[in-house]
């Protein structure tokens, strides 16, 4: 929850540093509950993915969703609906319409079934710039589309960033992102092509929104920082080939970065200061 609390803050931060002023009272609420909701769903479709033996197809339809997956708490529902209440009703529509997104391509299990590395883009498009747009949407105004097309392409980076740090763990678990899929087949420089040339398009996407350039580099400053600590996994990556020929995707303490290292803490600040 602190997880999902602290990176809903970090994006508060670069909306903020687009429109040129500080998160309301009330937007710290609505980050609050949309930490405590995506955490709470996270764990609801984890553990039901696995039992969902309805046959149902679920599209549009979180409140079924929680009630089927025996959700006695509610807590789910719960924040759902304070984020719905809190909300203005020129909003509530927007946000709708982006949540469904999100909710629709975490329970169609296309991440499980994707098979190439066509579609595991996609996904990863798709599941990350929803995200991220979905936490735009409790702040205000609703976004231009110049603005709601570059937090797309700023979502789709950030779960690049997530999929490579979280290597290992999805490849315990099976489960098909850009990392695993590269890494499996031995391709990090690859992997960290891909990576560079969404924080290309990311950069474009940003200055294109129609805001002072201050405003919109103030924001890229904010999002170098997640792209330095990445680039620090991805040559920690590198560096492990070139110790072992491969990369040793089972054994967790050489493949988890951590960045409570000072060594990691110390080639992050040398990417900052590059960048």
């Amino acid at each position: 929850l602190q997880h999902y609390y602290y990176g809903g803050t970090y994006l508060s931060v670069i909306f903020s540093s687009l429109r040129g002023f500080t998160r309301t009272d009330e937007e710290k609420q609505r980050v609050t509950n949309m930490a405590a909701l995506a955490y709470y769903f996270d764990d609801l479709v984890d553990s039901f993915r696995g039992r969902d033996d309805t046959g149902i197809l679920w599209h549009d339809n979180p409140e079924e969703y929680g009630l089927a997956a025996d959700d006695h708490r509610r807590l789910a529902l719960h924040f759902l609906h304070n984020i719905y209440s809190s909300l203005p009703p020129a909003h509530l529509t927007a946000f709708k319409n982006t949540m469904h997104r999100v909710f629709n391509v975490e329970t169609s299990g296309r991440q499980q079934l994707a098979v190439n590395l066509d579609d595991i883009k996609a996904v990863t498009s798709e599941k990350g710039g929803n995200s991220v747009l979905l936490f735009r949407m409790v702040h205000s105004p609703t976004p231009e589309p110049a603005e709601e097309q570059a937090l797309l392409e700023f979502g789709c980076l950030i779960q690049y960033c997530d999929d490579i740090f979280d290597l290992w763990f999805d490849h315990q678990a099976e489960i098909a992102t850009i990392a695993t899929a590269l890494a499996d087949a031995g391709k990090i420089e690859t992997l960290g092509a891909h990576f560079e040339q969404q924080v290309e398009t990311t950069k474009a996407a940003f200055h294109r929104i129609q805001a002072p350039d201050y405003r919109i580099e103030t924001a890229l400053c904010v999002i170098h920082y997640i792209t330095a600590i990445t680039r620090v996994c991805i040559g920690h990556y590198l560096s492990l080939i070139q110790k072992h020929g491969a990369l040793p995707l089972d054994n967790r303490k050489q493949m988890v970065v951590d960045m409570e290292q000072w060594g990691n803490r110390l080639r992050t600040a040398w990417w900052l200061i590059k960048g």
